[in-house]
């Protein structure tokens, strides 16, 4: 069964279904590579935002008695 996006995609471009699987599959690795992109930059915001925070002294307390 044809999804509604091959339809369309087949209809406006009346492209082969080897084309539309191209395209998907170029697009499945441009969202992989833009989602490991998204995840360093937030591990590097959530890193720099955890080392300039001060730490308060119930959480130094919290931390001696671990």
């Amino acid at each position: 069964m044809e999804s509604e996006v091959d339809v369309t995609l087949k209809k406006r471009h009346t492209l082969t279904d080897k084309d539309i699987n191209e395209r998907a599959f170029k697009m499945a690795c441009q969202r992989n590579e833009l989602h490991a992109h998204l995840d360093k930059l937030l591990l590097g915001v959530l890193l720099e935002s955890f080392i300039q925070r001060p730490i308060s002294q119930d959480e130094k307390n919290q931390v001696d008695q671990v």
